[in-house]
């Protein structure tokens, strides 16, 4: 059950969060990724959830990986559901999954494995991979969004391993901010936000902000500075 998401969104771009701009430029060895959009399915997607996990992100594998990133079959990949206060882990049905969530109760979660976004962030010769989430109501309208994310991940002795949860840093007006894209670049990762402001109508978000997050002294991201670019 694919649908079209801007303030992790577009709902046929436009109709989802209204994200009509482009991101800036990318390198053509990264690609680049866009917020999911969604159509309507006869299907229910099922969701299997593990316990909980008290290690670091770093320490925690999530099962096996490739040496590189870009030969990891991401449709078949179980992601932390922390982005949705999900307990454990996701696993997704053809992009889609159904989860228990303690903030919101049972949501639709999705993931856009086509759209993900490599970069090398760490500084070693790993390459890192940035995969866009998101979570919403189960309704077909941009008002039911509850939250968009991308999860950065690497490979750690052929273990996947998470390094950081990417979420919108702008909050205004009560819905949920979104992403225009994500750069992964040498010690930071740079995200483009897309967010409602008090009387932007829930199709159109107005607000655009940029920012940095950067590796902490345990190895995880932390966002850092961000600045108002619209």
């Amino acid at each position: 059950m694919q649908r079209t998401p801007a303030v992790f969104g577009m709902t046929a771009l436009a109709l989802a969060l209204g994200l009509g701009c482009s991101s800036p430029t990318p390198d053509p060895q990264v690609p680049r990724a866009t917020p999911p959009s969604y159509s309507e399915s006869t299907e229910a997607p099922h969701a299997e959830t593990t316990e909980p996990s008290h290690a670091s992100p770093t320490a925690a594998g999530l099962g096996s990986a490739p040496e590189d990133l870009r030969d990891l079959d991401w449709e078949r990949t179980a992601v932390p559901g922390d982005f949705c206060d999900v307990p454990g882990r996701i696993t997704f049905t053809s992009g889609e999954a159904m989860a228990r969530s303690g903030t919101w109760g049972t949501v639709h979660a999705e993931h856009r494995p086509e759209d993900v976004v490599y970069g090398n962030v760490l500084g070693d010769s790993r390459v890192e991979a940035a995969l866009l989430v998101g979570c919403d109501t189960g309704g077909e309208t941009a008002g039911g969004r509850l939250a968009w994310a991308y999860l950065v991940f690497t490979s750690e002795e052929h273990e996947l391993r998470l390094v950081g949860t990417i979420t919108p840093q702008q909050y205004l007006g009560g819905h949920a901010s979104a992403f225009e894209g994500i750069e992964l670049a040498s010690g930071r990762v740079t995200a483009h936000e897309s967010w409602h402001r008090k009387n932007d109508p829930t199709c159109c978000p107005s607000g655009k902000a940029v920012t940095t997050w950067n590796p902490g002294d345990d190895g995880t991201l932390e966002a850092g500075s961000q600045r108002i670019t619209a």
